[in-house]
């Protein structure tokens, strides 16, 4: 400013020289140059009083930022005091599976075969009624997912990075599902969990699809539900996300819900236990008493019985819970392994049954599932109890060769064929009667012992079937006989589904065979 007004006093000294009269020349430029100095003068002062109220503009915006910086803080404070206060509810027991069955305990554990089927018909009756169970959870997240959510408010964490200050953002909106959402949500996930270890041992298939409930998706709600780090939701105790964050996994868990549904409804049938019959020769241990095994067996059994009577009549024993034994542990007498191989093929499945409780399962399934193996190995330990004698005399010292392969009698060639010789004389009887139907069960032997499609764990089993079949057929007016012919029969028959040339045997003759009953 100072050299313009030089400037300025400069042009009008040289105009005023050009005046022919010097005095009023000087005059006059004194005057001008006074009110130059006046003006800039004024001028000065003006920009320094433009310069304060700038500064106290930045004062009193700095001021209001900073006011609104401490009511976000509070207003964050607040927010953070309720979330921390809420409480949301627990996830609820889900309670035991209830299945639909038909008949009653005691009809479906009547006999053996009816206590395989009834042991079927539970296990494949829990991945239905579940799938019905996920099913009725799906239908309460089904779409618009949007309704399943309400609006909420979140402050976010800012810094400014250069200063590293940080403070509250302004207010955002987003969504949150609604508190009656994250209770069925979590019941969801308690439930899913529940059914999951129900079958976890006994229905693999079913186990791997409850695991996607349980895995990647419910840890995801987990994480939702609670509030980021750097952020304050607005204290409901459920943490608000931008808009179509929560929409998206509730819509996720619908969609998991929906395959979980359909992926069990079509799950195959459990396949059929078989029937299995005590083996026809077994020995006892060295230092084990034939008599005393006898006698631990035959208490054992009638033991059983009554608490397996008394399951039935509604009073559950205490003995009857994990670990208890289905022979007691009377067969550990036996140095022959295949006698307790066969009572452990044909209760496949017990150990983990007897895992459950009625907490799991409603008391109707478990008791029918639980007693139906108990009735399985009560008919097969009656069979070896009825064998004893044969039992000690193949126990009895003899001299001679005597095939053992790892003190196991095992599924040789010398019982397959002693198997067949016995068949042989029992139809002997038969073929002076009934030509046809002693050829049919001649023909049913031959193909036991020679089709190569059969496992070899099962040749000597199908044998003691078709021996079974033949005194029936020897003896047509036993009725008991001719039950377990027809049970043995039926065994024949499903086994005939691995083998090409039983199966050609069993429909060649199967309208022989059937006219037996």
């Amino acid at each position: 400013m100072g050299c313009a007004i030089a400037v300025v006093i400069v042009v009008v000294l040289i105009a005023a020289a050009v005046n022919s009269d010097v005095d009023h020349a000087v005059t006059g430029g004194f005057n001008v140059v006074v009110w130059i100095a006046l003006i800039g003068g004024g001028l000065w002062l003006a920009s320094k009083a433009y310069e304060k109220n700038k500064t106290t503009v930045a004062a009193n915006a700095k001021s209001a930022k900073d006011k609104t910086r401490s009511e976000r803080y509070s207003r964050a404070t607040e927010w953070q005091r309720a979330t921390r206060a809420a409480k949301l509810p627990d996830a609820r027991p889900p309670g035991p599976l209830k299945l639909s069955l038909d008949g009653t305990v005691r009809e479906a554990v009547s006999d053996a075969d009816s206590a395989r089927r009834a042991i079927r018909d539970v296990l494949a009756a829990i991945p239905v009624r579940i799938a019905e169970e996920a099913r009725a959870r799906a239908k309460a997240l089904r779409p618009p997912v949007e309704r399943l959510c309400e609006p909420g408010r979140y402050f976010q964490e800012e810094e400014d990075w250069g200063r590293y200050n940080v403070w509250w953002g302004p207010e955002r909106s987003g969504t949150r599902p609604t508190r009656e959402v994250v209770a069925q949500v979590k019941d969801l996930l308690g439930w899913a969990a529940a059914r999951r270890n129900l079958v976890s041992d006994i229905h693999p298939g079913a186990e791997r699809l409850l695991a996607t409930l349980t895995g990647a998706l419910a840890q995801r709600f987990r994480d939702s539900l609670q509030t980021r780090y750097g952020r304050a939701d607005d204290g409901a105790g459920i943490a608000v996300l931008p808009p179509g964050e929560w929409e998206s996994l509730l819509g996720d868990l619908h969609a998991a819900l929906v395959a979980v549904a359909d992926g069990l409804a079509a799950l195959p049938r459990p396949k059929l236990l078989p029937l299995m019959h005590r083996p026809k020769e077994a020995r006892f241990k060295d230092h084990v008493s034939g008599e005393a095994m006898e006698q631990d067996l035959r208490e054992f059994l009638a033991d059983t019985a009554k608490l397996r009577e008394s399951a039935l009549t509604g009073s559950w024993p205490a003995k009857f819970r994990s670990g208890w034994q289905l022979d007691g542990g009377v067969l550990d007498g036996f140095v022959t392994e295949e006698i307790r191989r066969r009572l452990a093929r044909g209760t496949e499945g017990f150990q983990w049954v007897a895992q459950w409780n009625t907490g799991q399962l409603s008391h109707g399934g478990f008791a029918r599932v639980y007693l139906a193996y108990v009735t399985i190995a009560l008919a097969y330990l009656t069979e070896v109890l009825g064998n004893m004698a044969d039992y000690k005399r193949d126990s009895a010292p003899q001299s001679g060769h005597r095939i053992e392969i790892g003190g196991d009698v095992t599924h040789s060639n010398f019982i397959l064929n002693s198997t067949v010789r016995d068949i042989t004389t029992v139809l002997a009887p038969v073929a002076g009667r009934d030509d046809r139907l002693a050829e049919a069960i001649e023909a049913l032997s031959a193909a036991v012992r020679e089709d190569p499609d059969l496992p070899e764990d099962e040749r000597e089993e199908l044998l003691y079937h078709v021996k079974d079949i033949a005194e029936a057929a020897a003896e047509p007016g036993e009725k008991q006989k001719r039950g377990r012919a027809k049970l043995a029969l039926s065994a024949v028959a499903e086994a005939a589904k691995t083998g090409a040339q039983l199966a050609q045997t069993v429909t060649a003759w199967h309208d022989v065979l059937s006219k037996m009953f």
